[in-house]
């Protein structure tokens, strides 16, 4: 193959320019669209004058980058990956609006390989064939005519120069209004390619440069201070890309809850619920952290404990039972099992399992011969896409017709939701069965605590799945469903007053910073320590 394409030479310059055209037209076909749609071009108005000159700055500026990284030999590695690479950006930017940043990077490196089965589509790797493969193969194959070093270095630094010349002219001109779009819309620049990618992975690298820092012990002297001898359980389920604006408790148009409705007022649905992230692997470890969304930091938080570690010097058993790709860090230093890997028939396909394969080992859990307290958490795979229609059974499909695609762009908006409604039954469902195993244990003060990890987009304002920056995101990406159920003797024996709370969960804004700080009384925790915030607590909020 390569021997049709040797016939083609081109001098260093050349070949970074057509590289240039190429990422500056093609690839990079998202940014230009988000630009148009933040502002379009008037021909009377020339405060937008600039816009027609950004095509211009963004290949001058690919042509700076590229020299640089065109290094002899090296080349033929670097940039034959950033084709590829970008190249699959690319297709996820233009078809399900995905801005790629840090938090992106960090989604897709954590992401299993069943998950990234799933996104496999024919028309998926048909774009990275076409735009990435191919054009990589073409670059790698085409011969380079190098000058002598004194001609080569004095042709790249004479382009470079020209390439900064023009930069600079557009400035004289357009300088202002570059600084004013582009300050309001800092987002968009996660959108450009390559340099999305090579930010994003220099930012990770910084990160991974930071978590050398040493490990924190907090609440050292954490301890229960229990009034009474009943056996305190809690199950934390955590869901996975459950969205607010979809839950029946929430009032939505369909009862998407409907056994969950049917218990009443057994159940504290708490409707105003923000997310930490807008994926799996922010949120899930910034909701267990001591820290706030707002003064998060992923590398000191996982140097340091979170509530599952203080809970556990408390004496208090725990268990993290997971049918998602992990538990990103949180429960490393607990008891844990990932229920995938039993690949059992009748709940799994693929390398991903239905949430009702959790259930046995709670019930081998709960069946332990042990009066320790204790806290379980069921870490779910619930409405993750876009595979939605493997996330339940026949049974649960109360809503058609369905999406049965992992290609959602192709389905109309009526299929996909459907698809995504009949997701949240299946979990109404599950949520249910844990509830029926706790409510007969008449000497147990129990809890069930479930909140998803963040939400997920359905093609509205043509923005798919999750993931975006938290600046932007939509709030389908940022809202999630939260209820809590209490057993009798809990209802009858802990100091809160439960009407309060009842009216709380309509009228208050809450959000993943509430979880910490809310376990301290779920499990009867001494709650003078350093970590514990009162205000953060949702029950102390109803102390009597």
């Amino acid at each position: 193959m390569f021997s049709i394409f040797k016939r083609f030479s081109l001098s260093s310059t050349q070949l970074v320019i057509i590289l240039s055209l190429y990422f500056a037209t093609i690839l990079n076909y998202a940014f230009y669209r988000e630009v148009l749609s933040l502002q379009s071009f008037n021909i009377n108005l020339p405060e937008t004058y600039f816009i027609l000159t950004i095509p211009l700055v963004l290949f001058c500026a690919l042509i700076i980058v590229i020299q640089i990284l065109s290094l002899p030999i090296l080349h033929k590695v670097i940039i034959p990956f950033l084709l590829i690479v970008s190249s699959a950006i690319s297709y996820n930017e233009i078809f399900f609006n995905i801005f790629f940043d840090k938090d992106m990077l960090d989604n897709v490196l954590q992401t299993n390989t069943a998950e990234s089965m799933r996104m496999m589509t024919t028309s998926y790797i048909s774009w990275i064939v076409i735009l990435g493969i191919i054009p990589s193969l073409l670059y790698i194959a085409t011969k380079v005519k190098y000058k002598s070093f004194l001609r080569e270095t004095m042709t790249r630094m004479a382009t470079i120069l020209l390439s900064m010349l023009i930069i600079v002219g557009v400035a004289k001109f357009f300088y202002q209004d570059y600084a004013s779009f582009f300050r309001n819309n800092k987002n968009v620049a996660h959108l450009i390619l390559p340099s999305n990618f090579v930010a994003s992975s220099i930012k990770k690298i910084r990160h991974l440069q930071r978590e050398n820092i040493p490990y924190t012990q907090i609440d050292v002297d954490a301890q229960q201070e229990k009034p009474d001898n009943y056996r305190h359980v809690t199950v934390l389920i955590v869901g996975e890309t459950t969205r607010a604006q979809n839950w029946g408790l929430n009032g939505y148009k369909r009862q998407t809850t409907p056994l969950l409705a049917k218990r009443g007022e057994e159940i504290f649905n708490f409707s105003k619920v923000s997310s930490c992230g807008t994926a799996t692997a922010i949120s899930v470890p910034c909701m267990f952290s001591a820290f706030t969304r707002e003064n998060y930091d992923a590398a000191k938080a996982a140097k340091q404990d979170n509530i599952l570690d203080i809970l556990q010097r408390s004496n208090i058993d725990l268990m993290w039972i997971d049918n998602n790709s992990d538990c990103k860090g949180v429960c490393e230093r607990i008891p844990n099992k990932t229920v995938i890997n039993l690949n059992l028939p009748e709940f799994c396909r693929n390398g991903e399992c239905l949430d009702n394969i959790m259930l046995p080992e709670l019930d081998k859990v709960l069946d332990e011969q042990n009066e320790k307290d204790l806290v379980v958490i069921l870490h779910t795979i619930g409405s993750h896409g876009p595979t939605y229609y493997e996330r339940y059974t026949k049974e649960y499909r109360h809503f058609e017709p369905t999406c049965d695609t992992n290609e959602i762009n192709r389905c109309n908006d009526q299929q996909l939701v459907n698809t995504y409604d009949n997701t949240i039954v299946y979990q109404d469902q599950f949520i249910d069965k844990v509830i029926q195993r706790l409510e007969n244990k008449d000497n147990w003060e129990s809890a069930v605590f479930y909140v998803s990890d963040h939400g997920e987009s359905l093609g509205e304002s043509g923005i798919y799945l999750h993931g975006a920056p938290y600046s932007i995101a939509p709030d389908y990406q940022t809202k999630v469903p939260m209820i809590m159920w209490f057993s009798k003797a809990f209802l009858k024996n802990e100091p809160f007053d439960f009407e309060c709370l009842r009216e709380n969960s309509q009228k208050q804004n809450y959000s993943h910073d509430n979880l910490f700080h809310t376990m301290f009384s779920l499990m009867d925790m001494d709650t003078d320590l350093g970590s514990y915030n009162v205000h953060l607590d949702i029950l102390a909020q109803c102390k009597k």
